[in-house]
């Protein structure tokens, strides 16, 4: 039984020891740029990266992570594999347009030309992370996942040895560079394929994912509009904050992201029953890490950043609702993946574009009185429903996650109840 355990140790080590390192860095950078950018700056980069460029990304993408395994793992449909090279390429003409447009036609800022570059760079690394995980490469999945921020940790290291400017023009730089990557990697595959047919089996797989392309958007325009309705009710410094304290909150996303890269082909694949029980038992273990979190941080995290000792004491509440949203943002992201395999999208994505659009109509009416807590709040309710839209459309077809839905029920009341308290 010990030689057993240490087998299955010595086993995922390399793995955990990768993905550790690798989610360290994309947890703290963010964090680190706090302290190292100006606020505004800082608030700059939480909107273009995080805000509207992972909003925009989900455009550029096609729908192409949620219909590459749909079609590989969920069909076996291997011809597929060869049309999904032309996506790349589709990206790069996207890639040279903002090229274009900003520097030969200056028609818009540089908040929206990184936006636009981050978006192309997410776009990839989705993509690939996705093709990775379905051949369950996950150690490479978690490298390609987390590129931007490595490319973020080299401009911190340069600012420290002073050898880069504290500059957003200098992270536009670096990054700018870092999409020549996905440039030549792209098209020298594509230029080694066999590219008989895949025009047509492309526009197949863009029939089946424009369906999975609009429910992206709309997922990601609930996971990001905190940061997007922010920009237009508040100013940079202020997204700042938001996105400061998101990240802090973001910390049990580490956790998801372990369960979705190890166990991403199962649950394209495991039966609902089995996975409503994993499911409900993760997603208790994720509120109380998150709360926990939450009530630990203000011992430790004062020692290290600046940032948090300046902004903490006035948007404690905020911290805290942004902390019991993480959960409604795991799960929502775990009920894509089941109603992409199902081939739900079309049915859901007119209930969440209703539900965005009560969402920002209510935001609209309390625009006098909103607070960033307030906001926040409203936005933790929005994601809410969106689970039990996501649930109930899977009801509809006989898939049930009753455990999942009494968990996220009961974490939300206490949450609203908690919150009451600290008023």
């Amino acid at each position: 039984m010990y030689i057993k355990i240490f087998q299955f140790i010595k086993k995922i080590f390399p793995f955990l020891l990768i993905f550790g390192i690798a989610k360290i860095i994309v947890y703290v950078v963010p964090l680190w740029l706090a302290d190292i950018l100006t606020k505004q700056d800082y608030g700059i980069i939480e909107y273009a990266l995080a805000g509207l460029g992972m909003l925009v990304s989900a455009g550029f993408g096609l729908g192409m992570s949620g219909a590459y395994p749909y079609f590989v793992l969920r069909k076996k449909d291997v011809e597929s594999e060869k049309a999904f090279h032309i996506h790349p390429i589709w990206l790069l003409f996207i890639f040279v347009i903002n090229q274009f447009l900003y520097y030969g036609l200056s028609l818009y800022n540089l908040k929206i030309y990184l936006a636009l570059n981050f978006a192309y760079l997410v776009a990839n690394q989705q993509f690939y992370s996705t093709k990775l995980k379905s051949k369950e490469s996950i150690l490479k999945a978690v490298l390609v996942d987390s590129g931007i921020y490595f490319m973020l940790l080299f401009y911190i290291i340069g600012v420290i040895l002073q050898i880069i400017p504290a500059i957003l023009e200098s992270i536009s730089t670096i990054m700018f560079g870092y999409a020549f990557v996905y440039i030549f990697y792209g098209l020298y595959r594509f230029y080694k394929i066999d590219k008989e047919n895949i025009l047509k089996k492309y526009k197949e797989i863009l029939q089946f994912s424009s369906h999975i392309l609009l429910g992206s958007i709309l997922i990601f325009a609930i996971t990001v509009g905190g940061r997007i309705v922010v920009e237009r009710y508040f100013d940079d410094a202020t997204i700042g904050i938001y996105g400061f304290y998101y990240r802090l909150a973001a910390v049990v996303v580490v956790i998801h992201q372990v369960v979705n890269i190890m166990f991403f082909k199962k649950i394209y694949t495991y039966n609902p029953k089995i996975l409503d029980k994993y499911f409900s038992l993760f997603f208790i273990g994720i509120y109380v890490i998150s709360i926990s979190v939450y009530w630990i941080l203000p011992f430790v995290l004062p020692q290290f950043s600046n940032y948090y000792r300046e902004t903490y004491q006035e948007n404690k509440i905020l911290f805290f609702i942004l902390s019991a949203q993480m959960l409604l943002w795991i799960a929502s992201a775990l009920n894509s993946s089941i109603v992409d395999r199902e081939g739900l999208a079309k049915k859901t994505n007119p209930f969440l574009l209703l539900l965005i659009g009560v969402g920002l109509l209510v935001i609209y009416m309390l625009k006098n009185q909103l607070t960033l807590s307030l906001l926040a709040f409203v936005h933790y309710s929005v994601f809410y429903i969106t689970v039990l839209v996501q649930y109930y459309n899977l009801y509809k077809k006989e898939i049930r996650f009753k455990k999942s839905i009494i968990v996220i029920t009961i974490t939300y009341l206490i949450s609203t109840l908690i919150l009451f308290f600290l008023q």
